[in-house]
């Protein structure tokens, strides 16, 4: 349409794509996706692009990382397959892609390298976008203007080693491997190995090693309560760890009757402790991976999922030295030293390789300095690189969103964000008052001050999308349908979590889809629960 707005969209991964199908739905902003890549997908694609490693497997189960209107073509999987590789998320990925036709708004090889304001009212600017074109040898800048811009790159934008680290492994004489680059175990055989860092990517990269290599070692500042994939219920049987924890009751339980941060950080702790007894000290006083519990008034430790992690350290597979602010404190050719708060100091020889799961920055190297000021960046913060409305409206500027940059935003935050995003930039619903946008802010720079500090910033997934949905105005009923539907109420509020319940009423309302959909994660959570 002649007429009609433009939006541009940088990155295709979840969402990207996701935002893209909104606004489609919408139809009067028309949208381009730039992605500097020659596959769509982000973390998740399966080119020789992609982060994750051969084996990884989601962390969180199938029905989690599903769309609210879009299902797997495997709707009621075993539990071999409850937790996705990253091919069959590829796969899932590239059905929705194809199935709302997305590939004809994705500009592929298009590294954005600025985004210029055009206007001086920032409420209201355009923006001009300059990419350089890589589909050929000869490379080409371009530029176009748009009338809004939405930030998709995500929140692993570039990988992150400490300088002092950095420093610290310059005379290593072995191999150096960040995380991303890691792929599998086949050249690592029969070698040692240290694996620095204690959460997601090093406990399930260690797990992996530790069958294949001479010697695993594993060092970080911190132990983190781990939880295994499946938890055995009261049933006997095995149900997938989200399965157990996002229950609509359960999470309005913990988070409702205006409990303070501590409280609900108080509950947090017992749930671990529930779930991960052998980290716990005052039962399991010779803990090899012992979580020394915070005091009262501070969040609890963090939490990491993975595959027998505990067992194999147990039984020796996987050397740890983690704990008590434990690094490594020198490197002297192939010789590493390990040392922690206590004083105590392990030198192990013959090193051959280190892989570093140090995390990644948030970086937005193409936006102007006043843009980065707004939403208060810090590249150095990976736990709160930006602050503003709920991690997606600036305050000053606008025409511009930013949707996924961030840590902790699980799939389904995603989702209703870019739903969020796309009714607002369509002028379906109003952008956030004044009010919300500075006591949002102020909220997460408040946050971005603790010490020391949650995992993640949002408490709870399920309560905080029930947020989300009554600002966009597609949070159900609940009274209403406990009234009326007592069977789809017993599904919404103590079934499985399912993000299709925003689908009932309200903007892109579709409700004997969502119900049929509501149908399928109950069946499946009953499945596993029984």
């Amino acid at each position: 349409m002649i007429n009609d707005k433009k939006v541009a969209v940088i990155g295709s991964g979840v969402s990207g794509l996701c935002f893209t199908k909104y606004v489609n739905q919408i139809g009067n902003i028309v949208p381009t996706i730039f992605e500097k890549t020659n596959d769509f997908g982000g973390n998740w694609s399966y080119s020789s692009n992609r982060k994750p490693w051969d084996s990884l497997k989601l962390t969180v189960n199938q029905l989690s990382m599903e769309f609210t209107d879009f299902q797997y073509k495997n709707q009621f999987p075993n539990k071999d397959e409850i937790f996705p590789s990253n091919k069959t998320f590829y796969e899932y990925l590239e059905s929705f892609v194809d199935n709302f036709k997305l590939r004809d708004y994705i500009k592929f090889n298009s590294n954005v390298i600025k985004i210029e304001k055009i206007g001086n009212d920032p409420s209201n600017c355009q923006w001009n976008v300059i990419w350089e074109n890589k589909n050929n040898s000869n490379q080409t800048i371009s530029s176009e203007l748009f009338d809004y811009v939405v930030i998709c790159t995500g929140a692993y934008s570039k990988s992150s080693i400490s300088n002092d680290l950095q420093m610290k492994l310059k005379d290593f004489k072995g191999e150096i491997i960040h995380s991303e680059h890691y792929r599998n175990p086949d050249s690592l055989k029969g070698k040692n190995v240290v694996v620095v860092g204690t959460s997601f990517s090093a406990c399930e990269i260690a797990n992996e090693l530790s069958d294949e290599v001479s010697n695993c070692l594993q060092v970080g500042h911190e132990n983190l309560y781990s939880i295994n994939r499946f938890f055995q219920n009261e049933n006997g049987n095995d149900l997938p760890w989200d399965m157990f924890f996002y229950i609509r009751k359960h999470c309005y339980e913990k988070m409702d009757n205006n409990k303070t941060d501590q409280e609900i950080w108080e509950l947090t702790k017992k749930q671990f402790l529930q779930h991960c007894p052998k980290q716990d000290l005052s039962k399991n006083p010779n803990s090899l991976v012992p979580v020394k519990s915070r005091p009262e008034n501070q969040p609890p430790v963090g939490f990491t999922v993975t595959r027998n992690y505990i067992e194999n350290v147990e039984s020796g597979k996987i050397k740890t030295y983690t704990g008590d602010n434990y690094s490594i404190s020198s490197v002297h050719g192939n010789s590493v030293s390990f040392s922690n708060d206590l004083g105590e100091i392990n030198t192990v020889d013959n090193i051959d390789s280190i892989i570093v799961c140090s995390g990644y920055q948030v970086e937005f190297p193409f936006l102007e300095n006043d843009v980065l000021e707004d939403v208060c960046h810090d590249p150095k913060d990976p736990f709160m690189p930006i602050c503003l409305y709920e991690y997606t409206f600036p305050s000053k500027f606008k025409t511009i969103a930013f949707i996924g940059c961030l840590k902790g935003i699980f799939f389904q935050e995603i989702e209703l964000y870019c739903r969020w995003v796309a009714l607002v930039f369509s002028g379906k619903l109003e952008y956030p008052n004044e009010e919300k946008l500075i006591q949002g802010k102020k909220v997460l720079l408040k946050l971005r001050s603790i010490r020391p500090r949650p995992q993640f910033p949002i408490l709870d997934c399920v309560y905080h999308c029930d947020k989300i949905a009554k600002e966009i105005g597609c949070l159900p009923d609940f009274e209403s349908i406990k009234i009326n539907d007592p069977d789809l109420y017993n599904k919404l509020w103590n079934g499985f979590f399912c993000q299709a319940s925003y689908n009932l009423s309200g903007p892109f309302a579709n409700p004997t889809k969502a119900k049929e959909i509501i149908n399928t994660f109950y069946e499946n959570y009953q499945h596993y629960k029984n």
